[in-house]
């Protein structure tokens, strides 16, 4: 029987197998890339770089000629084809896998690549991560796809398993199973990981990519995996991300850092920093500045889309501050101002908002109440969702104030509370303090006057109140006022506001409510309306959100069965 062969010998054998994955140049095949660029200058070496790193020219273009070999875009228009870098991917790879410390291992060991959307980003860091899985020769390799959540760790991962399935030459060294990419000669793997791997034993990252590092809270994740990095050779941390909220987050940490080293204040050559970004100076509606901050424009994004979000971006300081962020890699501020009041009035409509009750008697609504601390504004707001696609919505508020409070409320807002309630703008309550009972008496009269499906409230100020209200017979809903509550209806009140498909009559103090509010925005994009930010209370605002809201999620009307037999013609004789 022959002798089995030492596990060192099995080692060094799948060594060699799977590191000849990062070609040398060679004759032109079917499969080769455009041969490598022999004027193509070095990139210079990083500020403070140790005494003995040199240029690895051919480890550079070895591991550029690994993505149009082996790698296969994954989506769209180009899926299926070589994985051709764009020039500057080229320069990114070029650096990270030339520059070496004078023991031949890799100088850089952190990326940080800020870039805005659609630049393919998350297709370049999918390639990396097979270059550095099989092209290393790490046996034993871990490397993982890094998020904030679950189903963002799993976009880089899965885009590579798709890169793998596409490359019948990396088939042949590796498995793509749901959750991980596995090369049995190497025993390496490549898995996503969102969550802390606290004490797992074992843990030992050769290399890690960080996707969307903007929405990150905190670093945790990352210094665990840094430091699990401890025992490998030569690791590798890549963080990927775009704009996001200023002051925020593990993102905004690291741009801070990348800042500073190409600032030169910091001097770090073991860290890459490459930002693609507009200057204050720059401006933010020309093709030019677009041009310089996307180094794909024109193969993705298209300029027909980017010119687009530009238009669209100048109908609000949100959707501006949203285009800038996204597209020019802009930090911008949390909070901002938001609905414009020239689109605000142009929404006023034919009725007037003291006729608009009369008008809508009868109408499917949705109510909504945004209850102060008894001492300052609260609100009741009626919503009424179209009755046919493309309709209009209609607001009807209703606004009250404690009359031993209007004197001093007039003098710190420096608005007109006594001549709105003349007008029947506004309900001044007897005494100090809100009397609930006004308000709670509204909804009852409502529920007479409209088919009031429910209404809304939020449960840290008001459970007494709709506990009241439910035993009248009313249905009621919690709907809380943080972001993934108020998200998506504060962005449908604002795009119906801007589209013009929004009626509320005009209410003269709705309307001021809309020149105070600003919009607070969360680093993953989620909105909602700042009441901390505002000049005055903002509760109608709220209100009318709220009330939206629940119309967006309600199941449809059940039609009338008179409307549904006159529509079949009638009862046969």
């Amino acid at each position: 029987m022959a002798a089995r062969p030492k596990a060192a010998s099995r080692r060094a054998r799948a060594l060699r197998s799977a590191s000849s994955l990062t070609p040398e140049p060679t004759g032109s095949t079917e499969e080769a890339p455009p041969p490598s660029q022999p004027d193509e200058p070095d990139p210079p070496a990083p500020n403070g770089a140790p005494a003995g790193c040199w240029f690895d020219r051919k480890a550079a273009d070895a591991a550029c000629d690994f993505f149009p070999r082996y790698l296969r875009h994954t989506e769209g228009e180009w899926a299926g084809q070589p994985f051709t870098l764009a020039a500057w991917q080229r320069r990114i790879v070029r650096t990270i896998f030339g520059w070496k410390k004078a023991d031949g291992t890799r100088l850089i060991r952190v990326v940080y690549i800020e870039i805005p959307r659609k630049n393919g980003k998350t297709e370049f860091a999918a390639g990396l991560a097979l270059l550095l899985l099989l092209g290393d020769g790490e046996f034993g390799g871990q490397g993982y796809a890094m998020a904030a959540d679950k189903d963002q760790a799993k976009i880089v991962f899965n885009k590579a398993s798709v890169m793998v399935q596409f490359s019948d030459l990396l088939m042949q060294h590796c498995e793509a199973f749901k959750t991980s990419v596995y090369c049995a000669q190497l025993m390496a793997s490549f898995k996503p990981l969102s969550r802390m791997p606290g004490t797992k034993q074992g843990f030992s990252p050769s290399f890690a990519i960080g996707d969307e590092i903007h929405v990150w809270p905190t670093g945790e994740l990352a210094d665990v995996v840094h430091k699990g990095t401890a025992a490998r050779q030569q690791p590798l941390e890549v963080y990927l991300t775009t704009a996001g909220i200023k002051g925020v987050g593990y993102g905004w940490e690291l741009h801070d850092r990348a800042l500073k080293i190409l600032e030169g204040t910091l001097v770090d050559p073991t860290f890459l920093p490459v930002i693609f970004a507009a200057n204050d100076n720059d401006d933010w509606l020309s093709d030019e500045t677009v041009a310089k901050v996307n180094p794909s424009i024109g193969i993705s994004p298209k300029w027909d889309y980017i010119r687009a979000e530009r238009a669209k971006a100048q109908e609000s300081p949100r959707l501006e501050n949203e285009f800038k962020r996204y597209h020019l890699n802009i930090w911008t501020e949390q909070v901002t101002r938001w609905i414009p009041i020239e689109a605000w009035d142009a929404c006023a409509g034919e009725i007037a908002w003291q006729d608009l009750p009369a008008a809508m008697k009868g109408r499917r609504c949705f109510a909504a109440v945004d209850l102060s601390a008894k001492v300052d504004l609260s609100a009741r707001v009626l919503a009424f969702p179209p009755e046919t696609i493309g309709g209009l919505w209609h607001l009807v508020p209703r606004l009250y104030l404690p009359k031993q409070r209007v004197e001093n409320a007039e003098k710190r807002d420096r608005l007109p509370y006594r001549e709105w309630e003349r007008m029947g703008a506004l309900v001044l309550t007897p005494g100090d303090v809100i009397d609930y009972g006004y308000i709670e008496q509204q909804l009852m009269a409502d529920a007479a006057e409209f088919q009031l499906v429910e209404t809304g409230f939020d449960p840290w100020n008001a459970m007494q109140f709709a506990v009241r209200m439910q035993g009248e017979g009313l249905v009621m809903k919690e709907f809380r006022q943080g972001y993934g509550s108020m998200s998506e209806p504060s962005k449908q009140f604002e795009a119906e506001i801007l589209a013009g498909r929004l009626r509320h009559g005009g209410h003269p103090v709705l309307r001021e409510m809309v020149k105070a509010v600003s919009v607070a925005t969360d680093p993953a994009g989620n909105i909602k309306p700042d009441k901390s930010a505002a000049t005055l209370r903002i509760d109608g605002v709220v209100a009318s959100i709220m009330g939206m809201g629940l119309a967006m999620v309600a199941p449809p009307a059940e039609p009338d069965i008179n409307d549904v037999i006159m529509a079949r013609g009638g009862l046969a004789a």
